[in-house]
């Protein structure tokens, strides 16, 4: 994988996890209160016995090692999700710095990627895609694109970022007018997001290729609890995650995948 920039890639990859697991304590605190209507200002505190934390307490994953996993107030048992969410968040910051470089494309990337960990903690934890996120993600993307564009006098990313748009977001929301209790409205409504990234990377083909992965992974995800745990339609897991997970890999590698199913097929 290799970025536009002449910096060293460890260098590169240290800062993108760096902020990566900055960013992924505070997607912990935006997972946790946005579902519920609060708001984001406010030092966190421990759900148990409502003690503010200190910011020893808030340092990612070092706190939660130092604690044991346990609140210093009151002993109980601090989730797990936690630092492996920070964890997470770090090593995908990571790989968009490598991706992009350290940059502005590398900056919106990332903060895209980002707001799919906040919605995929969301989905897997309450089936909810909530308004309050997606809306200002598709704004602020639109945004964020066309100063982009802007800065580097190249406007044709914006009209393929219109179409994946198009296809992506006109797709589920066409599926979900034909069988509606086939797929949530927060899917249709994310799809329109998620194909606008990608299609500002290259539409159709990485567009189709994000949504061929999302099915995939979420065919094989589904098969799988069904093999292990007897799941059934009824306990099946959210769509978004699988649609969040795709377009990561699409963002990622997606080129990659794409010009060697080209070259195969070829």
């Amino acid at each position: 994988m290799t970025g536009a920039t002449a910096l060293p890639a460890g260098f590169v990859a240290g800062v993108g996890a760096f902020l990566g697991l900055i960013l992924g304590s505070f997607a912990t605190v935006v997972s946790h209160r946005v579902p519920q209507g609060m708001g984001l200002g406010g030092r966190s505190r421990c759900p148990r016995c409502d003690r503010q934390l200190s910011a020893a307490e808030n340092v990612p994953v070092l706190s939660y090692v130092a604690l044991r996993g346990r609140c210093r107030g009151c002993g109980t048992r601090i989730p797990a999700r936690y630092p492996l969410i920070e964890i997470a968040t770090g090593v995908l910051l990571a790989l968009v710095a490598l991706r992009f470089g350290l940059n502005l494309k590398g900056l919106v990337y990332g903060a895209f990627v980002w707001v799919l960990v906040v919605l995929t903690v969301i989905d897997l934890e309450r089936r909810l895609l909530p308004n309050r996120i997606v809306y200002p993600a598709f704004v602020a993307g639109w945004v964020a694109l066309a100063g982009l564009s802007a800065i580097h006098g190249r406007w044709h990313p914006l009209l393929t970022a219109a179409e994946g748009m198009a296809i992506f977001g006109g797709f589920f929301l066409l599926v979900a007018l034909i069988v509606p209790s086939g797929i949530g409205m927060g899917d249709v409504k994310i799809a329109f997001v998620l194909g606008t990234f990608l299609g500002y990377l290259g539409a159709p083909g990485l567009v189709l290729v994000g949504m061929f992965l999302a099915f995939l992974l979420g065919g094989i995800t589904g098969l799988f609890l069904r093999l292990l745990a007897g799941a059934t339609g009824k306990t099946a897991v959210p769509f978004g995650p699988f649609l969040a997970a795709g377009t990561v890999v699409t963002v990622l590698w997606g080129q990659f995948l794409l010009d060697a199913y080209l070259g195969a097929s070829s």
